[in-house]
């Protein structure tokens, strides 16, 4: 199998594997019903960075059933509300940073003189992991998802992050947003013009979103978003890229997909993991409503185990093969 294969080939999955996945879905959301993780054992930190401050919940529960602790970035301007299914799960099972990158509401910044690009991004990451007491000697998962997995794999690739265990779930090779738009338009248009615009920008950006949960999730962020800071942030990483420089990521990385919808392309996950040397590919396939438990349940599987530790087995079975090119 090729990085060009035909995209049925790498999304094939026996139906005992989908049933399988079902059913530790539906085990582990048993009799559970958290939107946010318990406030008795999370702490809400903000951490220094340049020109600013970025925010980041510690979920430390009293007696966690993993090994080692779960590093999450999640996406681009998400807030706490879109990630209900992944607090749910991980609630009272694992030791847990959620770190908020700087382009979200959450975020302190001096907005005369913060940059918003993938460098500081990545930086601001690395300076959470360093006050947090994380480092590359540490044992502990490193997990992203959506955007945050593209600032993560930048990090990697330009040396500025290194983790033990890196999962990147649904990586953006670039940003969505039409280039068109941030090259000729954007930057001569004021913060003003695009709140008025907002309602427009929603209506687009909805249509053709046919999954119930994913709209619902992208009209919950679009409505929450702090506008200078995506303005800025989009300008800045207009020109974004990962396709012709993962080669330069210099350690193991695996890469997942569990669904199909509007904003994530399947087709680049297989050759984005078989552009970098020592990337892997797995398929998970999962109901779109279950994005976000997809990626807690794999970060659990993995946070039982220890750094030196295979794949685990009930993760590996999703593995497709890839062939790289010379």
């Amino acid at each position: 199998m090729t990085a060009d294969a035909p995209e049925e080939t790498y999304y094939v999955v026996e139906q005992a594997l989908r049933d399988s996945l079902n059913e530790k879905l539906a085990t582990l959301r048993q009799d559970r019903s958290v939107r946010r993780f318990s406030s008795k054992t999370t702490r809400e930190l903000y951490i220094d960075v340049d020109d600013g401050q970025i925010r980041v919940l510690h979920h430390r529960p009293d007696s966690p059933r993993t090994a080692r602790p779960i590093v999450f970035i999640p996406g681009w301007g998400t807030v706490l509300e879109g990630f209900t299914g992944f607090f749910n799960l991980i609630d009272g099972r694992a030791e847990c940073y959620y770190i908020e990158t700087r382009e979200k509401n959450s975020s302190r910044l001096n907005r005369s003189s913060a940059r918003l690009d993938m460098d500081q991004k990545a930086k601001d990451i690395a300076r959470a992991l360093e006050s947090l007491g994380l480092t590359h000697e540490d044992d502990f998962l490193l997990v992203s998802t959506c955007w945050g997995s593209a600032v993560v794999a930048h990090g990697l690739i330009e040396g500025i992050l290194k983790a033990p265990t890196v999962l990147l779930f649904d990586p953006m090779h670039t940003l969505w947003f039409p280039r068109w738009i941030l090259r000729y338009v954007s930057p001569f248009t004021p913060v003003l013009f695009w709140r008025m615009v907002r309602p427009l920008a929603r209506m687009i950006a909805l249509a053709g979103m046919k999954e119930p949960s994913q709209r619902a999730r992208a009209r919950l962020f679009i409505n929450s978003a702090d506008i200078w800071k995506w303005k800025t942030c989009a300008e800045a990483v207009r020109e974004f890229e990962l396709y012709g420089r993962l080669h330069a990521i210099r350690q193991q990385v695996l890469v997942f997909n569990g669904v199909r919808d509007k904003i994530h392309d399947q087709a680049h996950y297989p050759r984005l993991a078989a552009e970098i040397p020592e990337g892997r590919f797995f398929h998970m396939p999962v109901d779109e409503s279950e994005r976000e438990e997809l990626i807690a349940l794999t970060a659990l599987e993995f946070a039982e185990v220890s750094r030196t530790h295979p794949v685990p087995a009930s993760v590996a079975v999703y593995e497709k093969p890839l062939t790289r090119r010379p």
